[in-house]
């Protein structure tokens, strides 16, 4: 039920920034989801409130606003089947990803 980062997120977030700091030219897209137990009007809130701490982490770092879009995909899009007693399944769904979307140029 957080946007905020952990730990071991900050190791993942660097290596987005060192690449999209490599390669001025790419467009990018991060969506944000989450598991399939809420309302979908809380896990749409949520996911796009998680993507966008993502894209305000970049953007602090120096990346251009303009590079990046972001989204939040709600519960609609989970990886595995979600079980509200299995948290690892839960957890799986509850994340967020990055799509090229194109290339400046």
């Amino acid at each position: 039920d957080k946007s905020t980062f952990t730990d071991d997120s900050f190791d993942v977030l660097t290596e987005i920034y060192d690449f999209l700091s490599s390669n001025n030219d790419v467009i990018v897209e991060i969506g944000g989801h989450t598991n399939t137990i809420p309302e979908h009007t809380y896990c749409d809130r949520l996911s796009t409130e998680r993507a966008k701490a993502v894209v305000d982490f970049l953007i602090m770092k120096g990346i251009d606003r303009g590079r990046l879009e972001f989204k939040g995909y709600g519960k609609r899009q989970p990886i595995v089947r979600n079980d509200r007693y299995n948290m690892d399944s839960r957890r799986k769904n509850q994340r967020v990803e990055i799509k090229i979307l194109g290339f400046n140029g």
